[in-house]
């Protein structure tokens, strides 16, 4: 199968129409994180089966918003937002996938979902209450002998259930994030579910169980019919009625075998996790103590930080809000100092003795001059001259008035307030010592935060050592730490009922045994007398329950050949695979290694990357190797499967991938288009398609919002 073109309309980050078209190989999918390769994964998984990934929610099925994600996404919040931006009230708003693709027998599809939103009159645009989102509309085109056939909603689903059985979506199809769900080290029955669904193994499961029923069906009908036809014959009734017994209780105490070793499976899972727990918990006390200290310290430092913050909050409308006004003060010193220099000047007399004001009012009275005699007349110089004598005096009486009554008032006001001019040099002071308390506050609380960031920076690298632990072994000792009694008491209860289980798994299978073991005699001596009586009927029914035991016994040697073959062939298939995707690796990196019970051994001495590494190649392992049995090729498509890699891993990833599957599209953020192992990519003949995402930034109005609304795809290849 391979997948053509896929058409994106208004779904998600993607706006308008924009389509990318692959070929068979690689087709390689870069952009940074936030650009859009999460929404085209999800574009992917939407046409074909109506849901879309939530981070921390899962796939939710998008009719059923936003129950199915929690409430963490609201009905419309799938469509993109510029689309619904721009939609006037009663318009509807059209988000659509389309995808393209062929089939192993060259039938061409086109699967189409859609859906509309109809804009409401409210006020906010961007809320629940005006937008009515209808349910989605799904088409399934395709070739037929009689011409193009559609179909549509339940019988479209059924036909894409045909091309992408339930059990392989999540294998070929799989985000970088759940690896850890589908294989996973410490649960041997992930492989085992996987090898069930993505391999041709599970034919002989079907086969070897048609057979077992057959031969049972065929025993009932063999016993009827032989109590049927030797009714008279009573040690014959008797033989068939004890193998009739037997056959009930070797039924019966199959299913509690069956139940016991499940039983068994479930208590040793459970252990060995316990045991992985315990040992994780017991080996990293001192990581812990580190741990917490530091929570500690970091929150000594918070208290720090808060108290000085407060103080500094209080300071600042008391005291604080005078810093930076020493130059008014300056103003007011000078303001003052003149006011003093003013203050204490007295004003020049002025024509006050000699003659007095009576005198020279008399003068003007008479006219004439008080020492000669002289007359003169108002337009005379010597009349005007005394006018301006008198007005003089006046000033001057009014100078003196205003003179006198300001020292009286700097006398009261000075008594008051103490020496006015003394206080800008005080207060001087008291800005130096505020300028002083303020720095010092600033100095302690950066010192503070210093200490909390390289607190912080501590705790961030004990939170990747943790969180390394716990993908090893299923544990946080941080939070589990007080939980190490709990598991060791789980362990001892589990190691005692396992052996209790194990137990009766031996008596099981003892009476087992015992009863196979009297069935082949009692049929014996059926057969006996049936050699010596030939009065004793036959019924054809018992060569088939001889020819379908013969068969069964043939098939169950082959089947359990076939599986220890498979799980054989998936470690080789691995390890080569390991190989390339390692290749650059000087270090430690180990191999995969396989047990016959579908365990996976841990190897404790690898990092996240390498243990990555493993899982993607058993996977890949298992695809491959069931594309080459069964002849059907499904595209692998992934989204950030190279997140715990460096550049150089994620390089040979690519190029180790590349040569595994017929079409293979990756969506990565760890290619840089700058590098030399770009170059090395698009250099390569396997490498068909490279695409490039980019976001593209749309400002609303002001009363409307900014937002980014649309991924932009670049064909580079």
């Amino acid at each position: 199968m391979r997948i053509r073109k896929i058409k994106i309309e208004n779904f998600q980050s993607y706006y308008q129409i924009q389509t990318l078209e692959f070929s068979d190989g690689l087709n390689l999918i870069i952009g940074n994180g936030g650009k859009g390769k999460s929404k085209l994964f999800n574009a992917f998984y939407w046409v074909l089966f109506g849901r879309i990934y939530v981070t921390g929610v899962g796939w939710c099925t998008t009719d059923s918003l936003p129950q199915s994600a929690k409430f963490s996404m609201q009905r419309y919040e799938f469509i993109n937002k510029r689309a619904l931006y721009n939609a006037s009230v009663n318009d509807e708003v059209t988000s659509s996938v389309q995808i393209e693709l062929e089939d192993d027998k060259g039938v061409n599809y086109i699967i189409d979902r859609s859906v509309s939103a109809l804009r409401l009159d409210s006020e906010m645009w961007d809320s629940k209450d005006a937008w009515q989102v209808r349910p989605n509309i799904l088409k399934v085109s395709f070739d037929s002998p009689t011409g193009t056939r559609v179909l549509n909603d339940i019988m479209a689903e059924d036909k894409i259930n045909e091309l992408f059985p339930d059990g392989i979506r999540n294998y070929i199809w799989f985000q970088g994030e759940s690896l850890e769900s589908l294989i996973n080290f410490r649960d041997k029955e992930t492989l085992k579910d996987a090898v069930k669904h993505i391999s041709y193994f599970p034919y002989y499961e079907k086969l070897s169980e048609i057979i077992s029923k057959s031969k049972v069906k065929i025993t009932g009908i063999e016993s009827r019919k032989l109590k049927e036809v030797n009714k008279h014959n009573a040690n014959v009734k008797e033989l068939i009625s004890t193998i009739d017994t037997l056959n009930y209780k070797i039924s019966k105490e199959e299913d509690n075998k069956k139940k016991l070793e499940t039983d068994i499976d479930t208590v040793k899972i459970a252990l060995a996790d316990s045991e992985t727990k315990i040992t994780g918990l017991a080996s990293y006390t001192t990581l812990v103590k580190k741990y917490k200290d530091c929570e500690a310290e970091i929150g000594r430092l918070l208290e720090k930080t808060t108290s000085i913050d407060n103080f500094q909050r209080s300071q600042l409308p008391a005291l604080w809000i005078l810093r930076g006004i020493d130059s008014l003060i300056e103003q007011s010193k000078e303001i003052i100092e003149k006011h003093k220099a003013e203050e204490y000047t007295v004003p020049e007399r002025k024509y006050l003795d000699n003659p007095s004001r009576a005198k020279l009012e008399e003068i003007l009275r008479e006219k004439k001059c008080f020492v000669c005699g002289t007359e003169f007349s108002e337009g005379d110089a010597q009349y005007q001259y005394i006018v301006e004598r008198l007005r003089l005096q006046e000033e001057y009486l009014k100078e003196m008035e205003e003179f006198t009554n300001n020292m009286q008032f700097s006398k009261q006001f000075n008594m008051f307030v103490g020496k006015i001019q003394d206080y800008p040099d005080s207060l001087l002071v008291s800005l130096s010592g505020i300028d002083k308390q303020w720095k010092d506050s600033e100095d302690e609380l950066e010192k503070y935060m210093a200490l909390r960031r390289k607190k912080l920076e501590e705790k961030r690298k004990l939170d990747e050592q943790i969180e390394d632990i716990k993908k090893k072994h299923g544990v946080n000792p941080v939070t589990q730490a007080e939980t190490a009694g709990i598991i060791d008491s789980k362990i001892r209860a589990s190691r005692s009922n396992l052996e209790r289980l194990q137990r009766n798994l031996d008596i099981s299978k003892q009476t087992l045994s015992n009863y196979k073991s009297e069935l082949r005699v009692t049929e014996k001596e059926l057969e006996k007398l049936g050699a010596k009586d030939t009065t004793i009927a036959r019924v054809p029914e018992t060569e088939w329950k001889h020819i379908s035991t013969f068969l069964e016994d043939i098939c169950k040697r082959v089947q359990e050949s076939a599986r220890k073959e498979l799980l054989r062939k998936i470690e080789e298939r691995a390890n080569i695979f390991y190989a390339k995707f390692t290749e650059h690796d000087n270090g430690y990196k180990g191999d995969v290694k396989i047990g016959d019970d579908y365990s996976i051994e841990f190897d404790a001495g690898l990092n996240t990357s390498h243990e990555d590494r493993k899982k993607m190649s058993i996977i890949n392992a298992l695809l491959s190797l069931n594309q080459e049995a069964m002849g059907i090729y499904y595209p692998f498509i992934s989204d950030a499967p190279t997140s715990s890699f460096d550049l150089e891993t994620t390089h040979k990833y690519l190029l180790g991938i590349k040569d595994i599957f017929a079409q293979s599209i990756i969506l990565t953020k760890d290619v840089d288009l700058n590098s030399e192992q770009y170059a090395d990519l698009y250099n390569q003949s396997k490498v068909s398609r490279i695409f490039n995402l980019e976001s593209e930034i749309y400002s609303g109005d002001a009363n409307r919002g900014q937002h980014e609304v649309s991924t932009r795809v670049t064909i580079l290849k």
